[in-house]
């Protein structure tokens, strides 16, 4: 029997002009020929990037069910709108074919009346799961948490378990382990798959259960169950409630999601864009996001200029500090980005705590001073070729070893400090660490400059 593979992960450029074709023309007939051909996340990919015409044709044209599963994979944005444009009545009845987590993940992020419309549509069992996972906190373990899931008394043996399995109507579509509980309904230990399956029937299940099992509350930071999840290998984890009883378990592809979402949100933090705006957000929003940030870059380089200002006598008695300034104010700049980055890492991962703090700090403090010597000794070389002027080298060797030095030691200084007052370092750090490397760059060098050059 001859198999069919498909090989093929992203969306073929000749699938997409068909497609573009398909929509312009209105030929509805090749649309679904060509929709059959491709899966639910490549069809996400086609919504995310075609133009408003084509998405809002294309949406009016699928069915319910393959658009579900499609926006599943679509980003957050773009749920909103794709949501927005179908109404509240068309919109429920298309989550209703998703899972209650998928259904969380995609209307978390809507407004209070559109939510509440929503809900109002959807079956009235549906409605009362997204609710209560609504209800925990957001980025929360209590929203990652799938409420179908197999658990079984402690003192059943596998006939029982499996005879129970074969006729659970509800059993989910993937899990990995069996949830062993008391009679209080809290978990005390779980079974593998693969001990059902080689062990006697009569085996009871206490017996060979795992009794080392990690349980989380639901109200852990996403964050600390990729952790957890990391550290120890786990394939799922049961969720209990403040009561201690089990109330569903969080799978493996979740915790992968959670790290992805983690990851791109540090990223833009540092450059200080919003994690919640994407390319396909309005205009109006993406700029409300992006203009405080960019306001503090303005003022930061406003004081920076004033800093200038302050020395523009020696600036115009001595010609080459303006072009020495930049390379002292690009390296200490760099040099604080680099510690800035490892320092949330750290703090990310629980690498940094209170203990180790000190150590660190005075250890970048090292990194800095050695960093600085070996950069400026190469720096002086081309500095003596060009310039042939002592004093001036050795501000330019001065400088840049003291810039390297505070650069290095604010990069580990700032989201320490952030961490501590219980603010997040990847938001501001690299933004603050950046202007202040900056404005104490000009300064230092200036300041030397005026020190041993202009009073001389």
């Amino acid at each position: 029997m001859n198999i069919e593979t498909n090989y093929n992960y992203d969306l073929d450029q000749k699938v997409i002009s068909d497609l573009i074709e398909s929509i312009n023309g209105q030929e509805l007939e090749n649309i679904h020929k060509i929709v059959k051909t491709i899966d639910s996340v490549q069809l996400a990919y086609f919504l995310s990037t075609a133009i408003n015409d084509h998405r809002e044709k294309l949406i009016n044209i699928l069915n319910d069910n393959l658009l579900s599963e499609a926006l599943v994979h679509v980003v957050p944005d773009l749920q909103i709108r794709i949501i927005e444009t179908l109404g509240a009545e068309h919109a429920a009845r298309l989550l209703a074919f998703l899972d209650i987590e998928d259904i969380v993940t995609i209307v978390k992020d809507l407004d209070e009346k559109p939510l509440e419309n929503i809900l109002d549509y959807l079956p009235s069992r549906t409605r009362k799961s997204v609710e209560e996972l609504l209800s925990y906190p957001e980025e929360s373990a209590g929203r990652l948490t799938h409420k179908d899931m197999v658990i079984a008394p402690y003192y059943w043996t596998l006939n029982q378990l499996t005879d129970f399995l074969r006729n659970y109507k509800k059993i989910p579509e993937k899990f990995y382990q069996i949830f062993v509980i008391n009679s209080k309904l809290e978990p005390i230990g779980n079974l593998n798959l693969n001990k059902v399956i080689s062990h006697s029937g009569e085996t009871v299940i206490e017996e060979i259960m795992d009794r080392e099992i990690k349980i989380i509350k639901t109200g852990v930071d996403q964050e600390e169950v990729a952790r957890i999840f990391q550290d120890y290998s786990l394939l799922s984890a049961p969720v209990v409630n403040k009561h201690g009883k089990i109330i569903g378990v969080i799978l493996i592809e979740d915790v992968i999601k959670v790290v992805q979402q983690e990851t791109e949100e540090d990223a833009l933090k540092i450059s200080g864009v919003s994690s919640k705006t994407d390319i396909n957000a309005p205009i109006y929003r993406t700029v409300m996001k992006r203009l405080p940030w960019l306001l503090f870059n303005l003022i930061a380089a406003t004081i920076c200029s004033v800093v200038v200002g302050f020395f523009d006598h020696v600036i115009e008695s001595f010609i080459v500090l303006p072009i020495i300034m930049p390379i002292i104010m690009s390296m200490s700049g760099n040099a604080g980005s680099q510690t800035v980055t490892l320092t949330i890492r750290a703090i990310a991962t629980k690498y940094l705590t209170e203990q180790n703090a000190k150590r660190i700090l005075f250890k970048e403090f090292l990194i800095g001073l050695i960093n600085g010597i070996i950069l400026s000794t190469i720096s002086l070389v081309v500095m003596a070729v060009r310039f042939h002027s002592f004093k001036v080298e050795m501000i330019f060797v001065a400088s840049m070893i003291m810039m390297s030095i505070i650069a290095t030691f604010i990069g580990a200084f700032i989201p320490v400090t952030l961490y501590r007052l219980r603010a997040d370092p990847a938001v501001s750090s690299s933004i603050l660490t950046s202007a202040t490397t900056d404005i104490l760059s000009a300064l230092i060098l200036l300041g030397l400059a005026t020190i041993f050059l202009f009073n001389n």
